[in-house]
């Protein structure tokens, strides 16, 4: 299903209001325009990373050798004051400048310095009133924004930020494995998990749409019509695959340009919205089958 006045992958780059949303969907996105999720959230070249947790928490890391009782993560930017205190900035330590251009990406620039100097990078995500881009390896602990970076509690709507001593397959601090695109959450931790957090759905909750039937299935007779099965999660058509069209359009219901109700097989938990777990499943549905 396609709607020509959404935004498409490139004008949703092109615009301010993703500054409203966390590394993890902007990576996102970019898979979802190659329908590719191994490179889902690819790596700097040169990626500086830090331990979460243990001994040597803070600290500058090559690999888990370096933080005994932690875990090794990559290094994430976040606005430290200012108008975007708070929101993701790609050059942890300075700015990222518009020339000289990415090599592999015209349309970007490069980081001047900092962690990630002369990494690809987009101009768009430099802080605002001139406030650093402060390097972290915390993350929100729980609440709406849980696993996405923060530099304190008050970047987390309410919500403790701090450090897990937890990795996921790609590099990146987690909390749980509902955090990872790449793998599971694995690591030491550093303690339980923070009251408040979301307990994990019992079967129980699962949502109608996609839930299987609890109760006995009336009877019938023969040749009478069988229940149509559930949609596959994205598969806003209901045409039993989920395609390009599907997944932008979760992405701008996601971003709040869309309503729900123009894909609602999309919504898998029935909240109310789309998040960007719900997109990852989606994405992995339309390099499978919808089955």
């Amino acid at each position: 299903m396609s709607n020509p006045s959404a935004p498409t992958i490139h004008s949703y780059f092109a615009a301010p209001q993703r500054r409203k949303r966390r590394p993890r969907l902007r990576c996102f996105v970019r898979a979802v325009a190659t329908l590719s999720v191994a490179g889902l959230c690819a790596l700097p070249a040169h990626a500086q990373n830090l331990c979460s947790g243990g001994a040597n928490d803070g600290q500058a890391c090559v690999t888990i050798d370096g933080c005994p009782g932690g875990a090794c993560v990559v290094a994430q930017g976040i606005c430290d004051g200012g108008s975007d205190d708070g929101l993701d900035c790609d050059c942890p330590g300075d700015t990222c400048v518009s020339m000289p251009a990415c090599s592999t990406d015209a349309l970007s620039g490069t980081c001047g310095g900092g962690l990630f100097s002369g990494e690809c990078c987009d101009v768009d995500f430099n802080c605002s009133d001139g406030s650093p881009c402060a390097a972290t390896r915390k993350v929100c602990l729980s609440g709406d924004l849980k696993g996405f970076s923060c530099l304190r509690d008050m970047h987390c709507n309410g919500a403790p930020c701090g450090v897990t001593g937890k990795v996921c397959g790609d590099g990146f601090a987690c909390v749980d494995d509902q955090d990872c695109v790449v793998g599971n959450c694995t690591g030491p931790g550093v303690g339980p998990t923070p009251t408040g957090s979301p307990s994990t759905p019992t079967p129980s909750s699962t949502p109608a749409p996609f839930a299987t039937p609890t109760s006995s299935p009336p009877t019938g007779t023969p040749g009478s019509a069988t229940p149509t099965p559930p949609r596959c999660i994205g598969d806003c058509d209901g045409n039993g695959e989920v395609t390009v069209d599907n997944l932008l359009l979760m992405v701008n219901i996601s971003l709040g340009n869309i309503a729900l109700d123009q894909c609602l097989a999309g919504d898998a938990d029935g909240d109310g919205e789309i998040t960007v777990d719900e997109i990852i499943s989606a994405v992995n549905v339309s390099l499978t089958s919808c089955a």
